[in-house]
């Protein structure tokens, strides 16, 4: 662990004139830098530690939080990686910090006062220094959902550091059997239950908003989590659909990114209005607050993911509006979601596209659809989940 701080110290020194760009162009990026640089102790006593690392996590563990608290009654700490998952977790009233720089030393000052009674992380969260300072002071620590790409597994198998790191978590539950097989080389108490993101639970929800939306009974299609690096392909779709008497609502994947939307609607001449003003409502709607997708997805009928239609943005998470009964489109690059996306078709929720020229057609095929249900599966996985952390409380 010494030479893989080092090397990490150096890593981090060379790539510090990068950090200090970022840090003055990217608003997310500067975000709280000197906490990750500089943590105040935990000052919590006896607490269950869960390690996240940003919103689409975030809202999969929130589906088994009720478990693991009525496994262990304990309080909740969280720890995440980045600003959105920081911000979303503080709007839900919960305790959250961002996780430090992966050094030993910083850990040290974090984890003064108070160690946690057990640590959980999350899907590919495997930091070594994180990790081994948790487990040299005698904290069980576990890594949940848990998935590795092909990529991964052949440079963990590498790097003695990664792979010595994966042995040490106490178990280890996979998402799926591959990644269960893969997770067997480097560790053997891996268990299998599917993905906590199939079992996300459908919630209510008053916002003023939905109300507004649904109010002249028009079908609502959701364009969601989109990147500005799509908006090309958004011109065609945005008309097909209008054209099919929805109402269109679109939800950028960062706010910061809200004016060239808006700049893009305005030079193709759609009239639009903005969630926060929808006192002279149009059929196109431009989502201008953070953190409501799973609202808007409560009463629409149809989605399209985003963060589907560019290789390098490798997709979002299609289950979320799946649980909703919504038929789901999604474009070729769902890397990150293959797995789901696979699941969701089998089950006739879902399908993907590479244009937007037949989009028009899809829609009118899939109206016709018994749409998915997905609370069978949602059961499934909370008890998978319940049967395998009560056992840890009996060690």
């Amino acid at each position: 662990m010494f030479s893989y701080n080092i090397i990490f110290f150096f890593v981090f020194l060379l790539s510090l004139p990068y950090l200090l760009v970022k840090a003055v162009s990217s608003k997310r990026f500067r975000y709280k830098f000197f906490d990750r640089i500089n943590p105040k102790p935990i000052k919590q006593n006896d607490y269950i530690l869960i390690h996240l690392a940003s919103l689409g996590e975030a809202k999969a563990f929130l589906n088994i939080k009720e478990t693991v608290e009525s496994i262990f009654k304990k309080k909740l700490l969280f720890s995440v990686t980045s600003n959105i998952g920081y911000d979303y977790l503080k709007s839900q009233g919960l305790e959250v910090f961002l996780a430090p720089l992966d050094f030993n030393f910083l850990y040290k000052r974090l984890f003064k006062q108070n160690l946690p009674h057990l640590a959980i992380f999350f899907e590919t969260e495997i930091w070594p220094s994180y990790i081994n300072y948790l487990k040299k002071h005698n904290t069980r620590v576990i890594l949940i959902n848990a998935r590795m790409s092909d990529k991964s597994y052949k440079f963990y198998l590498r790097f003695k550091v990664f792979y010595e790191t994966i042995s040490k978590f106490d178990v280890i539950i996979a998402k799926s059997q591959k990644d269960m097989e893969k997770f067997n080389k480097f560790n053997k108490n891996v268990k299998f239950c599917d993905n906590v993101k199939y079992a996300l639970g459908k919630k209510t929800f008053d916002y003023d908003f939905l109300l507004t939306l649904k109010m002249d009974n028009k079908k609502i299609f959701v364009f969601a989590s989109f990147h500005k690096q799509e908006l090309e392909f958004l011109q065609k779709a945005i008309n097909e659909v209008l054209s099919l008497g929805y109402r269109v609502i679109i939800a950028p994947r960062y706010m910061e990114d809200l004016p060239l939307f808006e700049k893009f609607l305005k030079g193709i001449a759609v009239e639009y209005s903005m969630l926060s003003k929808l006192s002279d409502i149009k059929d196109c709607v431009l989502v201008d607050r953070f953190g409501i997708l799973e609202a808007l997805y409560s009463i629409s009928s149809m989605v399209f993911v985003g963060g589907s239609l560019s290789a390098k943005l490798k997709g979002h998470n299609p289950i979320e509006p799946a649980i909703y009964n919504n038929f789901v489109f999604c474009g070729l690059y769902m890397d990150s979601f293959a797995q789901e996306v696979e699941y969701l078709k089998r089950s006739g929720c879902l399908v993907q596209i590479h244009n937007f020229d037949n989009l028009k057609s899809y829609i009118l095929e899939y109206e016709k659809s018994n749409f998915c249900n997905l609370e069978r599966k949602t059961q499934e996985i909370i008890t998978c989940y319940k049967n395998i952390l009560s056992k840890l409380i009996q060690v």
